[in-house]
C-alpha cells in the first residue's frame, strides 16, 4: 500500500483512503479516493524496452467528490455517503452473479 492512504473500517469492510487536491488557474478542487485491497500489474522498466517488472498498486474501487476530512460535514453526512457507495459496489457484484432482482 502506499504510505500515505489513511484506513477506515465502514461495516466491516476495511477501506484506505487518500486525499486529493487540484488546483489550477480555474479553480481548486479536493476529493477522496478510497481503495479495497491491492492488485498487481507489469510493466516495462523503461516505456518500450528493458525487463518487465511488476508492481503492487491499491485498488481503487470509488471517489467522493469532497474531502471526508472536511469540518463542514458531519460524521453521519459522511458515513452515509461512503455506504452508499458500498452498496453501489454490492450491486454491481449482484449483477454480474446474474441477480437481477
Amino acid at each position: 500500500m502506499k504510505a500515505n492512504l489513511k484506513r477506515i473500517n465502514i461495516n466491516g469492510i476495511e477501506l484506505y483512503y487518500q486525499l486529493c487536491y487540484h488546483s489550477s488557474e480555474y479553480g481548486e478542487s479536493e476529493w477522496t479516493e478510497f481503495y479495497i485491497g491491492t492488485r498487481i500489474i507489469a510493466r516495462r522498466k523503461y516505456r518500450i524496452c528493458g525487463p518487465i517488472v511488476t508492481y503492487e498498486i491499491p485498488n481503487k474501487v470509488f471517489e467522493l467528490n469532497f474531502s471526508i476530512e472536511n469540518e463542514h460535514y458531519t460524521k453521519k453526512e459522511v458515513r452515509s455517503k461512503i455506504e452508499r457507495k458500498l452498496e453501489l459496489l454490492n450491486r454491481k457484484a449482484e449483477i454480474e452473479r446474474g441477480e437481477i432482482i
